[in-house]
C-alpha cells in the first residue's frame, strides 16, 4: 500500500480544516468585551469576511504552506492572485470595504525589493503617487500589470492595494487546532471549564463552520420562496443567511454541555421502572449472609430511599426517560465500583461482606469526585444505594454463597 501514490485530497481537506481553525478564531472575537466585530462570514466572497459594528467588512484571504517551503513571493500566484482579487472586490463594492488581509501560517518574504509583497502594499499606502520611483522600478511594473490584468485604473489599484494588511501566524498547519482551544479557555466565562469541555466546544465550531461554508441550503427552498420573488435572489439570500455568524450563534456554541446532555453509561438488561421498589428482601438476604451486621444494613436501606427520592425528583422534573437513563448511568457506575470491591476482598471464606462493603463506600466517594460533572449533584451515598438497588436485582452479592433462603423471594 505504501507505494501506491498518494491522494491529494486529504491534504486539501488538511489546509481547509486551517482555514476553518482561522474562521472560528475571528469568530471568537466576538464574545471579547467591547468587540468591533459584529458578524463573520464563511466563504462569502473571501475565504473570510468580518463585518465590523461600523458596517464595513474586513475581507480576509488564507495562504498556507509547509514551513520547510519556501517563503511566500508576489510572483507567487496564489499571492499575486489574492491581491487581484482583493482590487476587483474593492471596485465591485465601492466604501464597503475598509480593509483585506493576506493571511498565511506562514511567513511573506521580507526584503526591499520591489517584488517583495509588503514593500509593494507599503508604497501603496504610504506612497500612492509613486514619487520618486521611475518608470522602469519594479513596483511601478508590478502595479501597471495588476491594472491591466484587472481592466482597473491604476489609481483604484493603488487604493485598494492600500488596504491590504498582511497576517503572518508563523505556525504549523495544524497548529491552530490547540489555539482554538486556548482561546476559548482565555474567554472569562469559560475559564472555569475542564479541557475536555473546551474541545468539545471547539469541534462544534468547526463542525457548524465546515457546514455552512459549502453551498448547500437548510430545508425546503420552495417553501420559504413567495412566488413573486426571484428565484436566484431568493436562494442566494438563503446561502448568505446561512454563511453567517453572529454573537449570539458564537455563544450558543461556547456554551457548556449540561450534565443531561452529556453521554451517559448503562448496563446491560437495564430495568426501566416507573418507582424504586419498596421492598428489600433479597438486598437483605444477601447482606446477611456476607456478615454484614444490622446498623449496615439499615444504613444502607437509608441510601436506596435517598436514591429513591433522587429518582422520583428527575422523573417529574425531565420525565420518566430521562429519570432511567440516569438512574442506568448511576447503576453503571455503582456495578463496576461493587465488582471491584469483591474482587479485592474476596477470599476462601463465604462471608467477606462487611470488607467489600467498607471498600464499596471507599470507592463511590472516590467515583462521586472524578465523575462529579455527570452525578447531577448527587452524593457518594446515593452510588451505595445504587448497589442497594442492584443487590435487590441480583446483581451484586455480598459473599460467595449465592443461593438464598427457601423463605425469601425467588431471584
Amino acid at each position: 500500500m505504501s507505494d501506491l501514490p498518494r491522494d491529494p485530497g486529504d491534504e486539501v481537506q488538511r489546509r481547509f480544516r486551517y482555514q476553518i481553525n482561522y474562521t472560528a478564531l475571528k469568530a471568537l472575537q466576538m464574545l471579547a468585551p467591547g468587540s468591533s466585530v459584529r458578524s463573520v462570514y464563511c466563504e462569502h466572497l473571501e475565504d473570510v469576511l468580518v463585518e465590523g459594528a461600523n458596517g464595513l467588512f474586513t475581507g480576509i484571504q488564507v495562504k498556507t504552506r509547509e514551513l520547510d517551503q519556501p517563503q511566500f513571493r508576489l510572483s507567487d500566484k496564489s499571492v499575486s492572485g489574492a491581491l487581484k482579487r482583493f482590487c476587483v472586490r474593492d471596485a465591485r463594492y465601492p466604501g464597503q470595504f475598509e480593509r483585506f488581509v493576506l493571511a498565511t501560517n506562514f511567513v511573506f518574504h521580507d526584503s526591499d525589493a520591489g517584488d517583495d509583497v509588503g514593500t509593494v502594499l507599503s508604497c501603496c499606502r504610504d506612497n500612492p503617487g509613486l514619487e520618486g520611483l521611475s518608470p522602469r522600478h519594479k513596483v511601478r511594473k508590478c502595479l501597471a500589470e495588476f491594472a491591466q490584468s484587472t481592466a482597473m485604473a491604476q489609481e483604484h489599484v493603488i487604493a485598494a492595494l492600500g488596504k491590504v494588511r498582511l497576517e503572518q501566524r508563523k505556525t504549523g498547519i495544524d497548529q491552530p487546532e490547540q489555539d482554538l482551544v486556548r482561546a476559548l479557555g482565555e474567554i472569562e466565562m469559560l475559564g472555569n471549564q475542564s479541557v475536555f469541555e473546551l474541545y468539545r466546544m471547539a469541534d462544534a465550531i468547526r463542525a457548524h463552520i465546515w457546514n455552512v461554508s459549502s453551498l448547500a441550503l437548510d430545508g425546503y427552498v420552495l417553501e420559504s420562496h413567495a412566488v413573486g420573488e426571484d428565484f436566484a435572489e431568493h436562494v442566494e439570500a438563503l446561502r448568505t443567511r446561512r454563511k453567517r455568524l453572529d454573537r449570539e450563534l458564537m455563544a450558543k456554541l461556547t456554551t457548556p454541555a449540561a450534565a443531561d446532555d452529556r453521554e451517559l453509561l448503562s448496563i446491560r438488561e437495564f430495568i426501566a421502572r416507573e418507582s424504586i421498589p419498596p421492598g428489600l428482601g433479597r438486598m437483605e438476604l444477601k447482606m446477611a449472609a456476607g456478615g454484614i451486621g444490622y446498623a449496615d444494613v439499615e444504613q444502607m436501606k437509608d441510601d436506596v430511599a435517598s436514591l429513591e427520592r433522587t429518582f422520583l425528583g428527575w422523573k417529574e422534573k425531565f420525565g420518566l426517560a430521562e429519570a432511567n437513563r440516569r438512574l442506568a448511568h448511576f447503576q453503571y457506575l455503582a456495578n463496576r465500583a461493587a465488582r471491584e470491591s469483591e474482587a479485592e476482598t474476596s477470599t476462601g471464606a463465604s462471608a467477606y461482606g462487611q470488607a467489600m462493603l467498607a471498600d464499596l463506600r471507599g470507592r463511590t466517594r472516590e467515583t462521586a469526585i472524578g465523575e462529579s460533572e455527570s452525578l447531577f449533584g448527587c452524593r457518594a451515598e446515593h452510588l451505595v444505594g445504587t448497589a442497594g438497588l442492584l443487590s435487590e436485582e441480583c446483581k451484586v452479592w455480598w459473599s460467595a454463597d449465592r443461593n438464598l433462603s427457601p423463605a425469601a423471594p425467588d431471584a
